[in-house]
């Protein structure tokens, strides 16, 4: 009996150790979440917390069922502050330095994800996940087996040169990829080269006719909505430099969603399956 006695004192310790109480922080007892940065919902619901999710941005609107709480990266926000929401959790993507402070205001905790530009920062994002709402076990435990998926991925060797385009037509923003733009982690993993990468040091550069002659990529890989807002194919001979590279003249385009690609997260994982696939089906000559 004392033994039985003992080891429910001790449960009771563990128990009342591990469990995340929001009053501590909000003065409220409910746990009522946003998920406003890159591949925030699905860590959350990988470390048990998806059901506290009740808004999110336009990047996690696939990733959970919850009320889209943004306009691209900006906050309603007073349409924010209805859901009464005890922690919003943002990266430097997300909204301005005024709503930050206006949610301080409201007595809602912010939780701030670093802007992820590689595939090994994802595991930044379950770290701190994990320590803010008392789930670090969950959060490592999710963070290994992300970690052995990317381990098991096999590379195919292509060795094909790839140039990241970020395109929007609509606004005349034409930008080209280099060192640290995101994508050069993905193409790098999947064995093939972001000459953009190797010869931009910027993030992103305007596109131009002399960029493009220099790199003349094998391959171009650009993000859906971009590519349909520049006209497709047709759209892209018209750009600068495009129209005499190996990538336009045999349509060798990889496209992407949107919301996917450089949201660096559980997904990515994915994200690489989907250009290696596409990469499969060139032959360059």
């Amino acid at each position: 009996m004392r033994k039985l006695s003992l080891l429910l004192v001790v449960v009771i310790i563990i128990t009342g150790c591990s469990s995340f109480s929001p009053e501590k922080s909000t003065g409220r007892t409910e746990l009522r979440l946003i998920a406003a940065a890159a591949g925030a919902a699905e860590i959350l619901s990988e470390i048990g917390l998806g059901d506290f999710v009740i808004g999110v941005d336009e990047r996690n609107a696939e990733a959970i069922s919850a009320q889209i709480v943004t306009s691209g990266h900006s906050f309603n926000f007073e349409q924010l502050v209805a859901t009464r929401p005890t922690h919003v959790i943002l990266d430097a993507l997300t909204d301005s330095k005024e709503v930050r402070d206006r949610l301080k205001q409201s007595n809602t905790e912010i939780v701030e994800l670093p802007t992820a530009e590689n595939i090994a920062q994802i595991f930044t994002k379950y770290e701190i996940l994990g320590a803010v709402f008392n789930r670090s076990i969950e959060a490592d435990s999710a963070s290994r087996a992300l970690r052995k998926k990317f381990d098991e991925f096999s590379a195919t060797k292509t060795g094909f040169r790839v140039v990241f385009l970020y395109l929007r037509g609509t606004n005349s923003i034409y930008l080209v990829g280099g060192k640290g733009s995101g994508a050069d982690s993905l193409i790098n993993t999947v064995g093939s080269y972001d000459v953009g990468a190797e010869k931009l040091d910027k993030p992103f550069s305007p596109l131009s006719a002399e960029v493009m002659s220099q790199l003349n990529p094998e391959v171009l890989l650009l993000m859906n909505n971009g590519f349909e807002s520049v006209g497709g194919l047709a759209g892209l001979r018209a750009l600068p430099g495009l129209a005499g590279s190996i990538a336009v003249q045999q349509g060798n385009i990889v496209l992407i969603d949107d919301r996917e690609l450089l949201n660096f997260g559980p997904g990515t994982i994915n994200v690489l399956r989907q250009i290696q696939k596409q990469l499969r089906k060139f032959n360059v000559s």
